[in-house]
């Protein structure tokens, strides 16, 4: 008896053949018309990602559904889709700045409790636009626009600094943080935006519309409540210690923005100190960086212009950082992590306060002490206007 089941036991009865699935890239959620949710799932052409079968059309095909929710819409999805929609390879999840503003809690329901979706999915918001445009837009270097938005999120992360990767697990983990809420990079699209979807937009040296990565969103728990630009951006990215390089732009004498230092290390922590019986809290910010431009007449052999140059970038440092500190208390969102730290320090206290943290963090005492360090001027000791005069 047991040699006649085994065989039953070992098959595979749920299987379905990779040829029978239709793999998801992306999916955009936007609210429609009627107040329901707008699901879009970019769906890729396999026969176009295979060079030997490829017949010159598009990558990637979107399909459109509404639904009550996001399990709904994906369900009725199938009365357009021939093959069955798969979800376990979705890189990118893009959500609508209008339905972010409105709350995202419920639609994170679906797509954390799903067998086959990954926590690892990238998540950010449409701004000034919506989800299914952005995934609708053709792009040149990366064939799946998928590919292309990550990589570009992933890429700015890596150089510039101003906003940073954040998938389905740090979205969820950061909305059940008292008084807080998580940040999202926003992404955007530029340019003739009725040309996005069409194949001229890549046959183009300058293409029509160009999707890029815009800001950092902060939320208020599952709400969107401010978008962070440039100087906030960036020095949330500091006090996150999001920070793998970026470029700090100096004046130099009574010139603006005539040097260049570039991060290649940055390191923050936050302590927490008891005055009066209220908590003050000191952010340390270390950095190390490198001059990469020096647009100025200096003499760059001396100890006390290297010094200078610190100071000054020492300055701007702490300029960002209390920038993001601002936006965040005027928000009443701690995306710092001053509660965090708070809890941490002192439980008692916390306890007292947590339930009222938002407001009471908007209060709050901060300081920031900035240490920074040039370590070299690269190839170069002296600037070329130095040399040339």
């Amino acid at each position: 008896m047991c040699l006649v089941l085994v065989p039953q036991l070992s098959a595979c009865w749920d299987s379905t053949e990779l040829n029978e699935r239709a793999v998801v890239a992306a999916i955009g959620i936007d609210r429609s018309e009627q107040q329901r949710y707008e699901v879009s799932f970019q769906i890729i052409v396999a026969d176009e990602i295979a060079s030997s079968k490829a017949r010159g059309t598009s990558p990637v095909i979107q399909y459109r559904e509404t639904g009550n929710t996001i399990m709904e819409a994906t369900r009725k999805a199938a009365r357009k889709v021939p093959r069955r929609i798969s979800l376990s390879h979705v890189r990118a999840v893009v959500i609508s700045e209008d339905l972010a503003r409105e709350g995202i809690g419920n639609l994170l329901d679906f797509l954390e409790r799903d067998t086959e979706t990954r926590l690892t999915m990238r998540v950010l918001i449409a701004r000034n636009g919506q989800a299914k445009n952005v995934l609708s837009t053709m792009t040149a270097i990366g064939r799946i626009p998928a590919n292309d938005i990550t990589g570009k999120l992933e890429n700015s992360e890596r150089v510039y600094g101003e906003t940073y990767v954040v998938n389905i697990d740090d979205v969820i983990r950061r909305m059940n943080v008292a008084g807080s809420g998580p940040v999202i990079a926003g992404v955007e699209l530029t340019g003739k935006q009725e040309n996005a979807p069409k194949k001229d937009n890549v046959d183009k040296i300058i293409p029509d519309v160009t999707i890029f990565i815009h800001g950092a969103s902060i939320f208020r728990r599952d709400k969107l409540v401010r978008w962070l630009d440039e100087k906030e951006a960036m020095g949330l990215s500091i006090i996150r210690n999001k920070i793998k390089s970026r470029v700090s732009s100096l004046t130099c004498g009574k010139e603006p923005d005539a040097m260049i230092v570039e991060t290649d290390f940055a390191q923050s922590d936050l302590n927490v100190s008891f005055q009066g019986g209220e908590p003050v809290f000191t952010f340390v910010i270390k950095q190390t960086g490198m001059l990469s431009e020096v647009n100025c007449p200096l003499d760059l052999t001396g100890t006390d212009v290297i010094e200078a140059i610190q100071h000054e970038w020492t300055k701007d440092t702490h300029d960002l950082v209390m920038s993001a500190v601002r936006a965040s208390q005027h928000s009443h969102t701690d995306v710092i992590g001053l509660g965090e730290a708070l809890e941490r320090k002192n439980p008692k206290y916390w306890s007292r306060v947590s339930n009222d943290w938002d407001k009471k963090f908007a209060d709050s005492t901060v300081q920031v002490k900035v240490i920074s360090v040039i370590k070299h001027t690269q190839t170069r000791s002296s600037p070329f206007s130095e040399r040339s005069g």
